[in-house]
């Protein structure tokens, strides 16, 4: 064989191989990319579903005491018509 074939050879295969750990690369940094982007839309998610929750509670919370109201409410009445009997 002669030597400069060789020598094309080598060229060929270094080329090669640096094509091949260039596009691993890319590869890998795109990958990093859309890791990060999924990382930080979750991250969005989980906060506005803990604002959600807080919220949530909040409300709950008035419900509860308006309904403890109603009950006062509604005993005060059943006690007054208890005694207009």
């Amino acid at each position: 064989m002669p030597d400069y074939l060789v020598e094309e050879l080598v060229i060929f295969l270094a080329l090669g191989a640096i094509a091949v750990v260039v596009i691993l690369q890319i590869g890998a940094s795109r990958r990093a990319k859309a890791a990060l982007a999924r990382d930080t839309e979750l991250r969005q998610i989980a906060e506005r579903a803990v604002a959600t929750q807080e919220d949530t509670a909040g409300r709950l919370a008035q419900v509860t005491n308006q309904l403890a109201e109603m009950d006062q409410r509604v005993a005060t009445v059943e006690r007054i018509l208890k005694d207009a009997e």
